[in-house]
This record gives structure tokens, C-alpha cells and sequence, in this order.
């Protein structure tokens, strides 16, 4: 699975809540617009292609920056705590 960071300016508040549902599905928020998705080939296909049908493309705008592992585990912030990248992440070993 790969990471991105995935950050929107959407000038519509109706498109606004329907990017943020779709984000969420898909990552973890970091900050109002931006997310943080480990996506797999397919998944970050999915989104892409559910974003696209959502924003008005003369109108909005998403980012999808990719990391690499490093700069996943280098995040850092000030101010309000932040989940540690994968911390929502369940891992079952039987």
C-alpha cells in the first residue's frame, strides 16, 4: 500500500461534505481538508474516480501527494495532538 496526502479546496458546501464523506472512507483527517490514505493501486483508483464524479472541475480542486514510508513516519505537528499514521490500523495475527 502506498500513502497519500490527500488535501481539497471545494467551493461548494453541498460538494464540500460529499469530498469529506468520500476522504473518510478511504483515510484518516489530519486537518479539515487534508487526509492521510494508505491506498492500495485499486483503492487509490476508487477514489480518484468517486472524487472526480463528486467536484465540479472548473471549480474545485484536489490534491493527491504521494510519501514515501519515511516522510509517513517523519509527520510532525505543533499545536493539537495528532493519532500517530496508523494508529486506527487493526492487525490480526491467528
Amino acid at each position: 500500500m502506498d500513502s497519500y496526502i490527500v488535501a481539497y479546496d471545494i467551493s461548494d458546501p453541498k460538494r464540500l461534505r460529499k469530498v469529506a464523506h468520500c476522504c473518510e472512507d478511504y483515510g484518516y483527517r489530519r486537518q479539515l481538508s487534508v487526509f492521510l490514505c494508505r491506498l492500495s493501486a485499486t483503492d487509490f483508483v476508487k477514489l480518484r474516480s468517486r472524487l472526480y464524479d463528486l467536484i465540479d472541475l472548473a471549480a474545485d480542486q484536489v490534491l493527491f501527494i504521494p510519501l514515501c514510508p519515511r516522510c509517513v513516519t517523519g509527520i510532525e505537528a505543533l499545536g493539537r495532538p495528532t493519532e500517530a499514521a496508523d494508529a486506527k490500523d487493526v492487525v490480526v495475527v491467528v
